[in-house]
């Protein structure tokens, strides 16, 4: 082992599971399956990880499982400068010897070895690897991309030429001739893996290839040999279509001559994995064609009488061409039919001849099936906030076709409860066993399932530091697909969402990521669209934005109709996958339905919309509370609910989004909710047909084309993340020292909002220009200056109070509305009584919100101060009598009395 990776794997060993180095070994290391200390690796080759609990857990993981990323980089880690004459193949030979376990030296044909040492360059994604090249018998060639092939999306290698019907072989055709048998296998590592435990292989590249070309030469060998033709053992992967196929080639094969065979790996696992686990001795390999002639059995008693001869059980279940079936064998029925095979009452089961026995056994074995369809077990999954656990289950149909969905507890608990589950996840599915034929293959299949770690929301997981958006996650920057499972696979943890608020349709295929748009949205919203760009992707990242700043501004949108409030939010989310989606209304939302809709998404953005409707007549619809959102600002609760138990656990889901309000006027609401606010004004004043035009075309844009935004803010996280941290501190000095910028908040959104400018500029996304970055600049500038002023002024319903008070005091030459006057300490003081100021505004028939609605606001007027509410004064307009008033300051001197 190179000793930079064993000194890697041991200080990861150590430092991220707890290991002891001792000696030859590395102890103490928690096992990663269940968690105890007692697992362990050999210090100077750490390429296992052994549980010691053999009875309990036994776990063999190979150290590329449990940190791949040490296995990401070979080009980095291996390749020599120029000053040394670099060996041209080093790298290579580094990944093939530490990154797939090979001998170098079985990998030579002569004097050369089977591989070179290459370089691909994407075209279009402007990233490249070096890779490992192999060339095949017809002048094609295959290379491996080496270097983090997570970044070039779902290609992980290069095909060059045609290679239908051909196959590669590291041997010559004489050695298949002389061993007897091929191995056919579906890629050149497997191939490679097998040579090493002496199992001569070729590598038909595909499992749906069937290299006739190959074969050809194999059978012309064997007549120059005057040998019989090798067997073909069909090796191809266990999954549902090599399964498929190697059946079909086994058929395809025979009619052309050819004795064939099978062998199986495990389920998960190629051949190349088993060669680095150490299981391709003699009695492995064995076990594996066992598993390739239960897929070859003819018939259901066919594959009950193997499986018998193998475990000996009398009672057992198994599947056949995507059926469950129950075999039983009564010793009474096969003593019976080995008396009739053998003519000899006194016949011995373990006494007489072999194909006697399995005649008998044939004979003897009764098969019935009790499931129309395969139903398998895959893994558990819990809710822990509200108690709740299922099983997650694969059903198969013969005809090929799979429905994965859940099984609670008490569906699997009798035959009938499964019967009725069954039935109403997979059409046609019918379980006709009995509750013990049941309960035995529940005991099979749940023995030691795999546990999948749940989020009960979509977008990031703090906790695993994971973006989860529907089929793609991406993790420490690297891109996942969600596997044939439903869940991701992120080194050892598997996680997966149980929410689905609504559906994302993100494109991973990275190189199909068009930016042409950004053209289109800058030319139709001007800064307005970077701006609102820039927020959105600040929203991406809230989570981890908060966990510096302690708070995330709020987005406001506002406009006359018409305006392109919407188009522009549509197309944010197309952005992010989501198609036709504009945002929910909180005034036709209860509480409840609110608190949901906050708590579904992480790092992704919460829209409000059209909550300041009127109803008809003028007559005031009423309002959301503005102020409910407050705690969500600093990322906590707004709403708490108690769990459904018997103790007093309350669940306060916390806000892991970011809030954008999109609506016709703007929010009025307390100095605390609109100083969290950061506020951009759409207007039809600046539209023309050119930005019409780019308007529209912007809501044309496939989103499989832009979704891959979402998927460039989540890999490049941790750079835009460091650009933002730096910039914002810098930029809320700089607001501070603004004269028209006082208010310390107001300071501290829309610093973040500038630094968030700057991670689509150059130094981030490098999607905007430096201009058009300029320009957004001074616009959140500007929005800063101009929240300051509306920040500064009264609410509107406190202006109109004022100045229907002006209005009514201007009919009369003394004040019949300040009861206090202006004489000793009381000058300079106003002192209303709210029922006096209703009964003159009907009296002169104007309109104003009740007083009930006035009083929360009435405490925040600034431009003539609240001192205090209900306080008894002796009113100067009632000839002293005691009334009780609210009491204001008046704005620039005395008023008369």
């Amino acid at each position: 082992m190179d000793p930079s990776l064993q000194r890697d794997i041991q200080h990861r060993l150590t430092h991220d599971l707890g290991g002891v180095v001792k000696g030859k070994f590395v102890r103490r290391i928690a096992c990663p399956d269940c968690d105890a200390r007692e697992a362990y690796a050999y210090a100077d080759g750490p390429w296992m990880v052994f549980c010691g609990r053999l009875n309990n857990c036994g776990s063999r993981i190979h150290v590329k499982d449990l940190f791949p990323d040490l296995f990401d980089s070979w080009t980095e880690r291996f390749a020599q400068p120029e000053a040394e004459k670099p060996d041209p193949t080093a790298v290579a030979r580094a990944y093939l010897t530490m990154g797939r376990g090979f001998d170098l030296d079985a990998l030579k044909r002569g004097k050369h070895y089977a591989f070179s040492q290459e370089y691909f360059q994407h075209p279009k994604l402007g990233i490249g690897s070096t890779t490992v090249r192999f060339t095949l018998p017809g002048g094609a060639w295959w290379e491996r991309l080496i270097d983090k092939p997570y970044r070039f999306g779902s290609q992980k290698a290069n095909f060059q030429g045609d290679y239908k019907g051909d196959a590669w072989q590291l041997n010559d055709d004489a050695t298949f001739v002389a061993a007897g048998e091929v191995w056919i296998v579906e890629g050149i590592f497997d191939a490679i893996a097998l040579a090493h435990h002496n199992v001569p292989a070729i590598a038909a590249m595909s499992c749906t290839n069937f290299p006739s070309q190959a074969l050809g030469r194999i059978r012309q060998a064997a007549i120059d040999a005057d040998q019989p033709r090798p067997t073909l053992v069909w090796a191809l992967d266990s999954n549902r279509a090599g399964r498929d196929w190697t059946l079909k080639h086994v058929s395809q094969a025979q009619a052309q001559g050819w004795n064939s065979a099978a062998a199986q790996p495990p389920d998960g696992r190629d051949w190349n994995d088993l060669h680095q686990r150490n299981e391709l001795d003699e009695t492995d390999v064995e076990r594996y064609r066992y598993y390739g002639a239960l897929l070859l059995a003819e018939s259901p008693t066919r594959k009950a009488v193997l499986m018998y001869q193998r475990r000996e059980r009398r009672e057992f279940w198994f599947i056949y061409r995507s059926q469950v079936w129950w075999c039983k064998l009564d010793p009474n029925a096969l003593n019976k039919a080995l008396k009739a095979v053998t003519g000899d009452d006194n016949a011995d089961e373990r006494q007489v001849l072999p194909e006697e026995r399995e005649q008998a056994l044939h004979q003897a074995a009764s098969v019935t099936r009790i499931c129309t369809a395969h139903p398998t077990a895959l893994y558990y999954q819990a809710n822990e906030v509200t108690d709740e656990s299922w099983y997650y289950w694969r059903v198969e149909q013969p005809g090929g076709a799979q429905i994965r969905n859940t099984f609670s507890g008490g569906q699997l608990a009798s035959a009938s409860e499964f019967k009725k589950r069954l039935l109403g996840v997979s059409a046609g599915a019918v379980w006709t066993g009995s509750s013990d034929q049941l309960d035995t293959l529940l005991q099979d299949q749940l023995g030691q399932i795999k546990t999948v770690q749940t989020i009960d929301f979509v977008g990031y997981s703090r906790e695993h530091r994971t973006y989860v958006l529907g089929d793609v996650a991406v993790s420490k920057g690297r891109l996942y697909r969600i596997n044939k499972e439903d869940y991701f696979e992120l080194g050892r943890t598997r996680l997966k969402s149980l929410a689905q608020p609504f559906e994302l349709h993100i494109n991973p295929e990275l190189d199909q990521f068009r930016r042409d748009w950004v053209r289109r949205l800058v030319g139709a919203f001007g800064a307005n669209g970077v701006v609102a760009l820039a927020y959105w992707t600040g929203a991406l990242m809230a989570e981890q934005i908060r966990a510096e700043f302690k708070s995330f501004p709020f987005l406001e949108i506002i406009g006359e109709a018409g305006s392109g409030k919407t188009t522009i939010i549509e197309f944010l989310w197309k952005l992010c996958g989501a198609i036709d989606r504009e945002g929910f209304d909180p005034t036709k939302s209860t509480a409840a339905a609110r608190a949901r809709n906050f708590a579904a998404v992480a790092n992704l953005p919460v829209v409000l919309i059209e909550s300041d409707r009127e109803q008809d007549g003028g007559n005031r619809q009423k309002q959301f509370d503005w102020d409910e959102l407050k705690p969500i600002f600093n990322g906590r609760s707004v709403r708490a609910r108690g769990v459904k138990n018997s103790g007093n656990e309350t669940y306060e889901p916390p806000f892991r989004g970011a809030l954008v309000i999109s609506q016709n006027a703007e929010v009025q609401a307390s100095e605390a909710v609109m100083s969290r606010i950061t506020q951009l004004r759409f207007t039809r004043a600046t539209q023309t047909p050119e930005t019409r035009e780019l308007a529209l075309a912007l809501e044309r844009e496939p989103v499989e084309d832009v979704s891959g935004f979402i998927l460039q803010v989540a890999t490049a996280e941790a750079r835009l993340l460091r650009l933002m941290i730096d910039r914002a501190r810098s930029y809320e000095n700089y607001l501070l020292d603004d004269p028209g910028i006082r208010n310390q908040r107001i300071a501290t959104t829309h610093a973040q909002l500038l630094a968030l400018c700057q991670c689509l500029g150059p130094e981030g996304l490098r999607l905007i220009s430096k201009e058009d970055l300029a320009a957004a600049s001074e616009q959140v500038i500007e929005m800063a200056r101009q929240r300051q002023i509306a920040t500064n002024a009264d609410h509107p319903m406190v202006q109109e109070f004022w100045e229907a008070f002006d209005y009514l005091e201007s009919f009369h030459e003394s004040s019949t509305l300040n009861h206090m006057g202006d004489w000793g300490t009381n000058k300079g003081r106003i002192a209303i009584n709210l029922k006096d100021f209703e009964a003159q505004v009907a009296h002169h028939r104007l309109t104003l919100p009740p007083t009930r609605e006035l009083k929360p606001f009435l405490k925040g007027s600034r431009s003539r101060k609240f001192i205090e509410s209900n306080r008894a004064v002796h009113s100067r307009i009632r000839d002293g009598a005691t009334v009780k008033c609210w009491i204001f300051e008046a704005p620039g001197g005395p008023r008369h009395g």
